[in-house]
């Protein structure tokens, strides 16, 4: 597929300070790089209705060939339904997605019916002629829902970060957690040894005596605080084990901090039964364990010379990430895919 023939819908998210965008707009950077045409949507939401609406279809009618990604999700149903029909109908390109979030694992999975918003995005799904998974486990959930079109696996995200690689890191036995604490009331309940630095906005009024609460930082602000020995990736209200909705969607989600850790050449500390737990023991680049509870003592297990072997590991990842490895690997593979499939 020719260079000139591949496009990305940027579509621009309100949430700010929390990370929310830095993966969509990563993808943009990402694909931009790699000679991707972007097809740019407006700010303001309901400008945004206007331009999906009597904007768009002309956009798509004049891209006759290629393939044009978009980002899954992409706005409010409706929207992207819109998206969906006028690719299909209105341009030549085949449609592909890179998946961010599937909203029946990461939020309806709560035991309650939920057919009507479950259906409604099983549909957007098999809408697409190629998709680019997060990871096997997320590929063969969709292979299970009767997604027929080609499939690759990005595996990781990448993650622009500017910040520079430090050649080493003392091993202090400290950790850092990042993310939205609002959902993250695990932290209510940290009675470790172990200190540990949270950043993020919605935080609790108080927290135990080993937790210190950091603040909020910006997306580009925030690698810069990452001093510590680890980053933590956990989620939900239980020290044992990763619980709820948010918890149980680790288990085939790929948590967009894991990167912003590794990016920043720090180790991870990551719940043994999440999707990227495998990565993690495969390519040495932290720890994984099976309950919070288990961490004073394995960290306590850590010698200088393991930890600084992870740190070295961490480094040669990251360099990858600040690249775009993945994410190019997995379109490229993609776009290889859809290329030789007929529709």
């Amino acid at each position: 597929m020719k260079m000139n023939n591949k496009y990305l819908i940027s579509w621009h998210d309100s949430a700010k300070n929390t990370g929310g965008t830095k993966a969509k707009d990563d993808v943009e950077f990402f694909l931009r790089n790699q000679g991707y045409k972007i097809i740019d949507t407006p700010h303001n939401k309901y400008l945004k209705m206007l331009y999906v609406i009597f904007v768009l279809p002309f956009v798509c009618l004049k891209i006759r060939r290629g393939v044009i990604y978009v980002q899954f999700p992409t706005g409010i149903p409706f929207q992207m339904k819109m998206i969906i029909f006028f690719i299909k109908h209105f341009s030549g390109a085949e449609l592909a997605y890179i998946i961010h979030d599937i909203e029946t694992l990461r939020i309806w999975n709560d035991g309650n019916d939920h057919p009507e918003s479950e259906q409604t995005e099983l549909l957007f799904l098999k809408e697409a002629d190629g998709i680019v998974s997060l990871n096997h486990k997320m590929t063969d959930w969709l292979i299970e829902k009767g997604i027929k079109a080609p499939i690759t696996d990005m595996k990781i995200w990448d993650y622009n970060n500017p910040k520079p690689l430090t050649d080493s890191r003392e091993y202090k036995k400290s950790i850092v957690f990042a993310g939205n604490l609002g959902k993250s009331t695990f932290l209510k309940k940290w009675d470790l040894e172990t200190p540990i630095d949270v950043y993020g906005p919605n935080a609790a009024d108080k927290y135990p005596n080993n937790v210190s609460y950091q603040g909020v930082l910006a997306a580009e602000e925030l690698p810069g605080a990452l001093v510590q020995s680890f980053g933590l990736v956990w989620d939900g209200n239980s020290m044992d084990k990763c619980t709820g909705n948010y918890g149980s969607y680790l288990r085939i989600n790929d948590p967009h901090k894991v990167s912003l850790y590794l990016s920043s050449g720090l180790p991870i500390i990551i719940w043994s039964e999440a999707a990227l737990a495998d990565i993690v023991r495969d390519e040495k680049l932290g720890i994984t364990v099976d309950s919070l509870k288990d961490i004073d003592r394995a960290l306590s297990e850590v010698k200088v010379d393991d930890y600084q072997k992870m740190c070295s590991n961490v480094q040669n990842i990251a360099k990858l990430m600040r690249k775009g490895y993945f994410l190019t690997n997995a379109t490229d593979e993609l776009n290889k895919l859809m290329n030789r499939q007929e529709y």
